[in-house]
């Protein structure tokens, strides 16, 4: 069982029974835009299937949540502790740790009182495999509706039945993009691929599920009537090569396979645990998990792309109410193709100004007064430009508009006074950039871009030492949202903090 944290088990699911015996369950947890799996929801969870299976009043059981997401998947701070944990526990004991939420769902899903989903918004990585270990998934029909596994973005899997239900649900190769893409279905191409068994509007979304629970009562589980595809003779005996060759076959190329352990580890564990019982299954799943906790990749991964870029969209905020209420610019370079494609997306004034030289911005904020200020941008890095200020004119600040990726973008604000600073934040922001300020009088961005991890450690290391440049972690952050770092490696101070010690 997990470490009890503040979370209360006892307030964070509620119950109604109906006459029926069908026990409405809600999960909604206090203070927390979102639901997510941690230690305390997953108590609240257990002691709720004990109930279950211990009261003979409940005959089935509709899951649901009071928020309006379903459920967003692993709190990461406690994964992020798990990483950590990992490197003072014996793999029995992290088997113990890890495996619970697994071992939870197959009881689950086993139970001969029904469980159902009532997927009434978002529901991803664990959200998504605990609906996958209901009976049945009812979604709501909904535009904003997100279904994944995202885990591998973090370098992870799905560690709790996440690689072996999705193949038996979905058909093979679909399953596999899933996972090793990470990218969300909308509800109709769940409902295509079996992940949902149904798709209903918002006013009949408990009804439906509430029929489903009561329909099933009686019935005992048969894995042969959930799953279509519990015989996956498509899928082939594992060998390694074979592993590789199916990464491939999704785009996952060379380099990343070999550095980022969470593509073979998923292919491994879809691969091996074909054919077997679920439950069996899902011990062989567990063991290519915990394959990652052992490794710094994932904790990496965490760190950088999700709790310390959410640190940095907080602590880098604009000031509130400044804003940006129309740009000027003058013509655009060629390399700064990137600024005028972000600007011509915008939904506000953006005017060409003769008056304005060449790559350069200004910008109309209002606050308390409106005031004027210009940037010089630079929109494409190139390695052979990274000793060269990143400005032509010292006297003004440039702002860097950083490759769009998978994880984001970022601005990164050079040789900026506090107003200044402040103005391009407010720039980024209305580009749903990260802003990141440094000192300059050079790009770190364009200094990184083209480097070896180790040569960029010792860029980063200097940058990162210099008056006025922030807190190293950002600059990791701002390293792999731009591309200029691969993103298994958390950014080159944290690749540097951890590969001497384990190698990648």
């Amino acid at each position: 069982m997990p470490a009890p944290i503040e979370d209360d088990p006892q307030r964070l699911i509620s119950t109604v029974l109906d006459t029926d015996g069908v026990l409405l369950a809600r999960i909604d947890m206090p203070g927390r835009s979102m639901n997510v799996f941690s230690a305390g929801l997953m108590q609240a969870l257990a002691a709720l299937v004990d109930r279950v299976e211990a009261d003979s009043a409940v005959r089935s059981v509709v899951i649901t949540s009071g928020k309006s997401s379903f459920l967003a998947g692993a709190d990461l701070a406690m994964v992020r502790g798990y990483t950590e944990q990992a490197a003072r526990a014996t793999a029995a004991e992290m088997f113990e740790t890890c495996g619970f939420l697994g071992r939870l769902f197959v009881r689950m899903e086993n139970s001969a009182k029904p469980w159902v989903a009532a997927l009434n918004g978002i529901a991803l990585g664990g959200g998504l495999e605990l609906a996958l270990a209901c009976r049945q998934r009812i979604a709501v029909d909904d535009p904003k509706l997100q279904l994944g596994v995202p885990e591998v973005r973090l370098g992870l899997l799905p560690g709790a039945g996440g690689t072996q239900r999705l193949p038996r649900l979905a058909p093979f190769a679909a399953a596999m993009d899933l996972l090793l893409s990470g990218r969300s279905m909308a509800g109709a191409e769940a409902l295509a691929l079996n992940v949902v068994n149904a798709v209903v509007p918002a006013a009949e979304l408990i009804d439906t599920a509430n029929a489903a629970a009561r329909a099933l009562q009686g019935h005992a589980y048969d894995a042969l009537a959930k799953y279509p595809h519990l015989a996956q003779a498509d899928i082939p005996d594992w060998s390694a090569e074979r592993a590789q060759a199916l990464a491939t076959q999704h785009g996952i190329d060379a380099e990343n396979f070999a550095h980022c352990p969470a593509y073979s580890a998923i292919c491994d564990s879809v691969l091996k645990g074909a054919r077997l019982p679920l439950a069996e299954a899902g011990t062989v799943e567990m063991h290519e998990f915990l394959r990652l906790m052992f490794s710094p990749v994932a904790g990496r991964m965490i760190r950088t792309l999700f709790l310390e870029r959410l640190r940095a969209e907080r602590v880098l905020a604009a000031p509130a109410g400044l804003r940006v209420v129309s740009i000027s610019h003058g013509p655009f370079s060629p390399g700064n193709a990137p600024w005028a494609a972000a600007l011509g997306r915008l939904k506000l004034p953006v005017i060409a100004d003769a008056s304005l030289q060449a790559d350069r911005l200004a910008l109309a904020l209002s606050n308390d007064q409106t005031q004027r200020l210009e940037l010089q941008v630079l929109g494409a890095l190139s390695s052979a430009g990274r000793d060269i200020d990143a400005g032509a004119h010292p006297t003004l600040p440039v702002a860097v508009l950083g490759p769009a990726g998978a994880y984001g973008r970022v601005v990164e604000i050079v040789g900026a006074d506090a107003t200044a600073r402040d103005a391009a934040t407010a720039l980024a922001t209305l580009l749903r950039c990260l802003p990141w300020p440094t000192p300059g009088p050079v790009s770190v961005l364009q200094r990184l871009h083209g480097l070896a991890l180790p040569e960029q450690a010792a860029v980063a290391r200097t940058a990162a030492a210099q008056a006025g440049a922030g807190e190293a972690a950002f600059l990791d952050v701002a390293a792999c949202l731009s591309g200029v770092s691969p993103v298994w490696s958390g950014g080159p101070l944290s690749w540097q903090a951890t590969a001497t010690a384990t190698p990648t």
